[in-house]
């Protein structure tokens, strides 16, 4: 055949070389020869490849026949080492089981480790893969060509050693075949290997419902309080005197907290939050938040939340409130109460004339209905006419209220305004409660001022009223009258609110405002605090419903899609690993696909020495690696050139020039 230079234009002598130029390979040489009619030792003969100039001794090179894929202990040990490589995605199915068998379990020890290993997934699986499915490919190009196949098909094959070079292959070859998507499919299982394994197992805590039963203490033990008479008031005043004071003296902790220091639910002040919602339920915005203003320092005696999970509930209570209307300053005249207390609290009849001096004829005020007229009056300097005045209404409502606990730790949530009356607390015991505020006004002022016989001007002011004058620091002030007068109406109704339902709540259902309630509370329905079972030893607990909500100890829960797709990938590469494994030693022919060192062989720009053919491209590399190497221009003398890898050391390779033609 001929080659000419290409373009119209160029000049030069026409290079030919006749159609029956062939390549032989004989011992040691590789020679150019013509037809028979050409003399091989002519002086247009090539010469020999053995010329000294250009041969080089090459160390251990394979000077003699062989056989290929022949069996050597080396091999043996490449074997065996083969083999653990291959059979390594079998670690990975064995993750997968053990996540299966853990599944539902409680959290432990062997389950962390086997946690802390799958973190290392996303490293060690596409490393793992690459090196498998790229031996795959390998031995399966090699198979082919070994029983023949395309050009093409072994290009696709050569190229898939990660999706890239996979992707690149079908847009460079521009054949989109199934292989070559399969190839790259095959390569986008690494990523979701590790992904898989990574995400495999998990820690969750389910949540158990269930309904249960809560007891508080009654409403109606409020008809057993101490302020039933004067005489029964007296021999009480050493049992709610201490709780008192003990909640009073605890209360710059204890004042904002949904729960008094002994563990009862405390009620919010109503009417601060009856504004929050249009409903009929008026919902706390905060339950533990420090703002929030609680009808009572003491709160309801609640028996039976478990002490672990979210128990919901409601409770009935009835409660008072103050509202002042207005809170006078000092007087230039005398108070008209007793000198023995700096406080008196007292129902006020306007169409009355005052009581003035303990005078013995004085009459006893009556609360008819509510709202109830209060008068608050105290002492403010160490002078007779120095004092102060409020004038406030008293009424009583009964309340529901939505409980919330977390564990024994509750607080209530929202609130609502019931009817006062229903069929267990009818009017008539309504008179009665009415009747008790006349001795509790009496009662409450003196509380720790009782029988002394000191003037109120030298006296100061009580611990109730320095907590009314500042409930942030009112311990320890010693003599001092505090000067109410100064606070808002609204600031000292609301704080006389709070004393008031703190002094009631004393003075019934003592014994179950202590906390640590027996568990026998919860199946009697009754806290017996003698051997007698009267109602006024013993304190009565009624029932409510309540729902329950606890999370179990955390459980592993194995994720099934991602284990579906850890497995598929797995035996996907565990498949290709043991295919390439056959594949690699049922293959006869040396692996010199895509080694550098393969255009070296039988290439007459390259000469070697006689043999070689049995090498693999890597030992062909370590037997050629000291040859300076070059892809250049073999006919460099001639008009058109020609494109070659050849050995550089041997003169006959030029440099490529971008306005030289090449064949």
């Amino acid at each position: 055949m001929a080659y000419e230079p290409v373009g119209h234009n160029i000049k030069g002598p026409r290079v030919s070389v006749e159609d029956a130029l062939s390549i032989q390979y004989d011992a040691g040489s590789y020679s150019n020869s013509l037809d028979d009619s050409r003399d091989h030792d002519g002086e247009d003969g090539v010469k020999d490849n053995k010329d000294t100039s250009h041969e080089k001794r090459v160390q251990k090179w394979p000077s003699r026949s062989q056989k290929v894929a022949t069996i050597t202990p080396l091999k043996v040990l490449i074997m065996v080492f083969d083999v653990v490589l291959a059979s390594t995605p079998i670690m990975f199915l064995a993750l997968a089981f053990v996540a299966v068998r853990l599944n539902g379990k409680e959290v432990s020890d062997y389950g962390h480790k086997l946690e802390q290993t799958l973190l290392l997934s996303p490293t060690i699986f596409p490393l793992i893969f690459a090196a498998l499915m790229g031996r795959f490919f390998r031995h399966l190009e090699l198979w082919l060509a070994q029983r023949g196949t395309s050009l093409g098909r072994l290009e696709q094959l050569i190229g898939c050693q990660s999706v890239f070079s996979a992707l690149e292959r079908q847009i460079c070859l521009r054949s989109w075949s199934m292989v070559g998507l399969a190839s790259v499919l095959i390569w986008l299982l690494s990523p979701v290997g590790g992904q898989s394994a990574l995400r495999l197992l998990n820690q969750e805590v389910r949540e158990i419902h269930f309904a249960s039963q809560i007891r508080y203490m009654s409403p109606m033990t409020i008809m057993d309080s101490m302020m039933s008479g004067a005489s029964y008031a007296e021999l009480g005043r050493n049992t709610y005197t201490p709780i008192t004071l003990a909640a009073i003296l605890s209360s710059t902790r204890y004042q904002s907290t949904p729960m008094d220091l002994w563990g009862n639910v405390k009620l919010p002040l109503y009417r601060t939050i009856e504004n929050s919602t249009p409903d009929e339920w008026k919902l706390v915005p905060n339950s533990t938040a420090a703002n929030i203003t609680y009808a009572s320092l003491i709160g309801i005696p609640v028996v039976g939340p478990p002490s672990v999970g979210f128990t919901s509930f409601n409770i009935e209570a009835r409660q008072w409130d103050l509202k002042c209307l207005s809170n006078e300053g000092p007087k230039d005249k005398p108070a008209d109460f007793t000198d023995d207390f700096s406080w008196q609290l007292q129902i006020h009849n306007e169409t009355q004339p005052p009581c003035r001096n303990n005078a013995t004829d004085c009459p006893t005020p009556w609360c008819y209905g509510y709202p109830c007229p209060i008068r608050s009056e105290s002492v403010a300097q160490d002078r007779e006419d120095k004092f102060s005045i409020a004038n406030c209404e008293l009424s009583f409502d009964k309340y529901e209220a939505g409980v919330r606990c977390n564990g024994t730790a509750c607080a209530v949530y929202k609130m609502r305004k019931l009817g006062l009356l229903d069929e267990d607390y009818p009017i008539g015991y309504d008179i009665v409660i009415r009747r008790f505020t006349s001795t509790l006004l009496g009662v409450m002022p003196s509380l720790d001022f009782y029988k002394t016989e000191t003037p109120r001007y030298h006296k100061g002011s009580t611990t109730m009223e320095k907590w009314i004058g500042d409930p942030s620091n009112f311990i320890g002030l010693g003599f001092v009258n505090v000067e109410l007068y100064k606070l808002p109406p609204q600031a000292f109704g609301e704080r006389l609110t709070i004393l008031y339902n703190t002094f009631w709540q004393s003075t019934y259902g003592t014994r179950a405002l202590g906390g640590s309630l027996p568990a026998s509370v919860m199946e009697t329905a009754w806290l017996n605090t003698t051997q007698t079972t009267d109602s006024v030893s013993s304190v009565k607990f009624v029932a409510t419903d309540a729902d329950v909500l606890q999370k179990t100890k955390p459980i592993y829960k194995t994720n099934w899609k991602w284990l579906t797709a850890l497995l598929v990938c797995s035996i996907v590469l565990l498949a290709a690993a043991y295919t390439g494994l056959v594949l690699k030693y049922i293959t006869l022919v040396p692996d010199i696909i895509g080694y550098a060192s393969s255009l070296t062989l039988l290439n007459p720009y390259f000469p070697t020495p006689t043999g070689g053919t049995t090498l693999s491209g890597l030992e062909r590399t370590a037997l050629l690696r000291d040859y300076p190497v070059r892809i250049g221009d073999v006919c460099p003398d001639e008009a058109v050139g020609a494109i070659a890898f050849a050995r550089s050391d041997m003169g006959n390779v030029g440099r490529l020039d971008r306005k030289r033609w090449y064949i």
